[in-house]
This record gives C-alpha cells, structure tokens and sequence, in this order.
C-alpha cells in the first residue's frame, strides 16, 4: 500500500509521530509515504517511511542498481532513532553514490560480511542464489554439506589448507553408505570449494587460493560401456520390456547418447516428426541441443503408447509426471544379459554408460571426435570451432550410425 501526500505537507517529526498503524486486516505487512515528495523535505527521490501493523516506522530509499539494472531498496534507520537531518545526509550519500554507479546496498552488505561471512553464509546467500540459474545446483548443495568441517570458517581466511583438509577427510573417510567415496565424488566437492572461492574473490576480493589446490588424479573412464553385439542384445530386451515407456526410454538412451534427465524429461511437442530429431532446450551445458533420428528410432518413438492427459513421451505412472530414473529396469536387463550389477566398479554398466557406449562404437566406426563431441553435446573440447560448423545431413548420419549397427532384425515395438 503506497499513500501520496499532498506538496504542501511538512516533513516534521509530528507528521511521523502521528502516522497511524496500518490496519490489522490490510493485505501489506506495511504502507508507505512518499516523504521526498513533501514541501521542503530535502530528501532525494526514492525515500520512503513504511507504517507497519503495529505502528512501528522505518525509513527506506528505493531507486534502481547501477550495478544489477533491477529495482532495490537500503534500509536508512527507523523512527524515532533517526532524526530528520540524519535521514537526509544519509539518503543524500546514497543517492550520490547511485549516480556514480556504485549500488548501496551491495557496497554495505560487502563491507559489513567482510568480517563476519562465514563460508556457509557465503554459500547459502550469494553462491546458491546464482547457482540456481543451473538445473544441477541441488547436487552443488548434497556436495557442499560434505565440507561441513570447515563451513565456519569467515570467506575471507580460507585457505588451501582448509580446502586440502577437506579432500584428505573425504579419502580416510565413508559415505552414509559406510563405503570409500569415489575419487571423482571428492573431485566434485573439491572443484565446488574452488568454484566457491573464485566467486568470492570477484565479488568481495577475498584471497584468490583455488589455484593452489589440485584435484586427485582419475581413471577418465567413469563407467563400463556395451560392445556392438552387447548393445544390440540390450536393444531388444529393452523393447520387449513390460513397461514400454521405460523400455522405449532406455533403447533411445543408448542409441542416442543422451544424457539421462534431458531425455527422460523431454515432451511430446519436443519432437519434430518431419525432421525426425527431438529439441532439447535446456542441457547441462546451458545451451540447446537437437538430437537428429533414425528411422528405426522414430519407429520406437510411434511405438509408445500416448497418454493424453500427460504432456511426457515417456509418461510415468504419476499423473503428469515422467518415468523415475530407470535403474530397476537397467539392473533386470542386466540380469538377463549375465551382465554383473557392481556400484562403484568402473566397468559396471548405469545409465551413463549410454554416452560412453555411443562415444565408443562410433569411435570404432571410424567417427571423428569432433563428430562425436557434437553427437553427445560436449561444451569443452577445443576443436569446438570445427564440429559447430557440421550440416545437419552429417548430423543425421552420424545419428543414425549406431542405429544402423544394432536394429537389423529387432522390431521397434516389440
């Protein structure tokens, strides 16, 4: 609730102590009044006194940020602790530093958590709210609770040491699960951390230590990968699985290379029958990307069953929501396979396997790496110049490779 008060009106301390309370029934915690627009008040534009429900008077200068271009507002005291001249010489220093570009409110909060910001707090209120413009950032929050040991420590002391103790208690330590944590799982905390510190280093100028710090070494294959005849018995199976979203679900996986969620969680109005390919607008690496189909993959696509009232091509039992992760039907085609199911083993076969297994079969097929590196949407290799120039017919061929390779004589609706 916003009230304007006629220019005539005086800015006394009278006026403010006879403000009334905002009613008990109003919808806003607080209404305002406009006190730069009263006669002779000496204030700049933007400062406001909010009346809350039980009477009680803050002062606040609204204005927009130099720095973010959205709407702000810094706190300037209440009443009556703050008097008249006070509210002016304050709002007026703002104001000034406004127009020389400087946001308030970001110059006083890094002034005043220089001291106090914990590495917690530094996580939880400026790392995790620009975190969240990534769809991985509740895995950045399950990493970050393994560091607990030095979450109290201020942003600004934390040292290699700090970091360094938290690698060396992950790799003498267990997990919930009371096993070893995998070198790549103490990675992704130890690259967080750093991560953390260069994000506080370019917005608090905390000490730049993440360069000091140096990840454990790893076997670079992460997870085991099916061979030609493997893939094309895994195809079938599952097709012929009971449940024919999860069975379509997993045959596209492995003969596309997607990863898990950006497939699992793709629409029916994803898909372009025409061109025969399936937008995905959202990836891990910020960017969109369309995976081009064989026929023998629109084939699958037709064959599953379309339930009208939810929008997911691989609809799961909860209305409107898509399949769960498909480990259980993974681990019985597995079973049928004789292939082992061992967590944590390298060459066990999961749902990630389904990049590795495309990147290796069309490796072996004679595929450039830069035609693979655009097939499973990798962001980081160097010849990325090279691969973002292919044409979509060279696209679609090296999509339908694996397809090829594996479908002779396998029904896609099975």
């Amino acid at each position: 609730m916003s009230t304007s008060l006629a220019s005539s009106q005086r800015l006394t301390i009278t006026f403010l102590n006879n403000l009334k309370s905002n009613p008990s029934n109003a919808k806003s915690t607080d209404y305002e009044v406009n006190l730069s627009a009263m006669k002779d008040s000496g204030l700049p534009t933007g400062v406001r006194c909010l009346v809350g429900k039980s009477g009680g008077k803050r002062f606040l200068l609204r204005y927009t940020s130099p720095v973010t271009g959205k709407k702000a507002s810094i706190g300037l005291g209440k009443h009556p602790e703050t008097d008249i001249p006070t509210l002016r010489k304050l709002s007026k220093e703002y104001r000034q530093q406004i127009l020389e570009g400087i946001d308030p409110k970001l110059e006083r909060d890094n002034q005043a958590v220089d001291k106090a910001m914990t590495l917690e707090r530094f996580f939880n209120e400026v790392y995790l709210p620009l975190a969240k413009q990534k769809r991985s950032w509740k895995d950045e929050v399950a990493r970050f609770r393994l560091a607990k040991s030095i979450h109290h420590i201020p942003i600004n002391e934390l040292t290699a040491a700090h970091i360094i103790k938290v690698q060396m208690e992950m790799q003498n330590g267990l997990s919930k699960k009371s096993k070893p944590y995998a070198v790549a799982t103490i990675n992704r905390v130890i690259a967080l951390l750093k991560t953390i510190n260069k994000q506080a280093y370019k917005l608090m100028d905390a000490p730049f230590i993440a360069n000091k710090v140096s990840l454990l070494k790893e076997d670079n294959v992460r997870t085991g990968y099916l061979s030609e005849q493997q893939l094309k018995e895994f195809i079938a199976y599952a097709l012929d699985y009971p449940d024919k979203q999860t069975g379509a679900f997993l045959a596209l996986l492995f003969l596309t290379g997607a990863r898990d969620k950006e497939l699992r969680f793709r629409l029916w109005s994803d898909i372009n029958w025409q061109e025969q390919s399936i937008n995905i607008p959202h990836t891990k690496n910020g960017s969109s990307h369309v995976l081009y189909l064989s026929d023998y993959m629109m084939e699958i696509l037709h064959s599953i069953p379309r339930i009208r009232t939810n929008p997911y091509i691989f609809a799961g039992r909860k209305h409107g929501k898509p399949i769960s992760p498909a480990r259980h039907a993974l681990r019985t085609i597995k079973e049928k396979m004789g292939l082992p199911d061992m967590p944590g083993d390298k060459a066990n076969i999961t749902l990630h396997s389904a990049r590795h297994t495309v990147g290796s079969l069309l490796a072996s097929q004679g595929v450039p790496l830069h035609d693979i590196a655009k097939q499973l949407n990798h962001a980081d290799l160097s010849s990325s110049r090279r691969y973002a120039k292919l044409t979509v017919g060279r696209r679609r061929e090296i999509g339908s490779r694996l397809s090829d390779m594996v479908s002779l004589g396998i029904p896609a609706g099975q």
